[in-house]
């Protein structure tokens, strides 16, 4: 057992207070520079790309909107709409945006979880009709230094 008291119990509590200032000042600071930093060099230069998803005239929220290479490849990233349908590509910061290139977009849309309905399987509301990257009729092209602030997309649920 530690004793508390006495000096043992100024170090212990001087180092603890040394260790909980060093952590915060530092994880505190998620600038790209820090970013950068942890990483050991430079970060993908990204381009911000934002928008809204709309389902049958009506923003929608908890649509999944997934990335892929238009040349075929695997899944890049993924972003989710909130409440009002909107939606921001992130990369190494929240909506700081994605590297410039060509894309395929997919789409699945989850109904929200009732309280008590964990354990019930949930299916994709679009049946499938926009998960396909390989299908997509969406394709997004992002430019180096052009943010995109109006890439908005259209769906239906039938």
């Amino acid at each position: 057992m530690i004793p508390l008291g006495g000096s043992h119990g100024f170090v212990f509590s001087a180092f603890t207070l040394l260790l909980l200032a060093g952590c915060g000042s530092s994880a505190g600071d998620m600038s790209k520079e820090r970013l950068a930093q942890m990483a050991g060099g430079q970060l993908k230069e990204v381009v911000p790309v934002s928008g809204k998803v709309v389902i049958d005239g009506e923003p929608r929220a908890e649509v999944i909107l997934q990335l892929f290479p238009a040349d075929g490849g695997k899944q890049i990233t993924e972003t989710r709409t909130g409440g009002d349908g909107a939606y921001c590509w992130s990369t190494h910061l929240t909506c700081d945006g994605i590297e410039a290139g060509t894309y395929k977009v997919a789409f699945e849309h989850f109904p929200k979880p009732k309280r008590n309905d964990q354990n019930e399987k949930k299916d994709d509301l679009f049946k499938g009709k926009y998960s396909n990257p390989k299908k997509s009729e969406f394709t997004l092209t992002v430019e180096k230094g052009k943010p995109q602030k109006d890439v908005n997309y259209e769906l239906k649920m039938k």
